[in-house]
């Protein structure tokens, strides 16, 4: 074989390669909506924790973290989260949270006095956990201190493995907290609304 031929062959193979290899759904991201439906569930741990009983040993209960994700529009999920932590010390936080550059984030609609600055709640996923977060980046300030106990904070991971459907919907979406999600999106949507030109 000359090297024409050679050549010739060569760069018909490298041209019909591209085609020949399989596509993988990872190499493209997720929209949102796909990413909605692979994490729509109630996510729950539970753990061993305690309360400080002074001159006495400390008491132990069973304690539980919930996460609950519900997918409401193309771009927004229902997000809440119930952290415990050690001495009965709770994080609870619900809202709507919208798509945002790969995460879903949760912005408190709620006035901040400066120089406060206003909660965002961004959850992510990895392949095998969902995050959530409400610093901006890994040594900033927490944000939702305003949602947690003084020994609780919103920086939680849990494994994807424990997502489950939501058996209880119906309850779900007549709870205090949902209807508090919706009332804060309309007012959000209609203030933006007034704001364009």
């Amino acid at each position: 074989m000359n090297r024409t031929m050679f050549a010739l062959l060569a760069s018909t193979l490298l041209a019909a390669l591209p085609a020949a290899l399989p596509v993988h759904a990872a190499d493209k991201p997720p929209t949102p909506l796909e990413l909605m439906r692979d994490i729509d569930g109630v996510y729950k741990e539970r753990f061993q924790s305690g309360i400080v009983v002074p001159g006495k040993p400390d008491e132990a209960y069973q304690a539980e973290n919930v996460i609950e994700v519900v997918p409401y529009d193309d771009k927004h999920i229902y997000l809440r989260a119930h952290l415990d932590f050690y001495n009965g010390h709770v994080c609870d936080i619900a809202g709507m949270a919208g798509y945002e550059h790969g995460a879903f984030v949760y912005h408190d609609p709620t006035p901040v006095q400066k120089p406060e600055r206003p909660c965002a709640l961004r959850l992510h996923v990895t392949d095998k956990k969902l995050v959530l977060t409400d610093r901006e980046t890994p040594d900033a300030e927490a944000t939702c201190r305003a949602y947690c106990g003084a020994r609780g904070d919103l920086d939680y991971e849990i494994g994807r493995e424990q997502r489950r459907p939501i058996r209880y919907i119906e309850r779900l979406k007549k709870s205090r907290e949902y209807r508090k999600a919706l009332e804060d999106l309309g007012a959000i949507e209609m203030k933006a609304s007034a704001a364009k030109p």
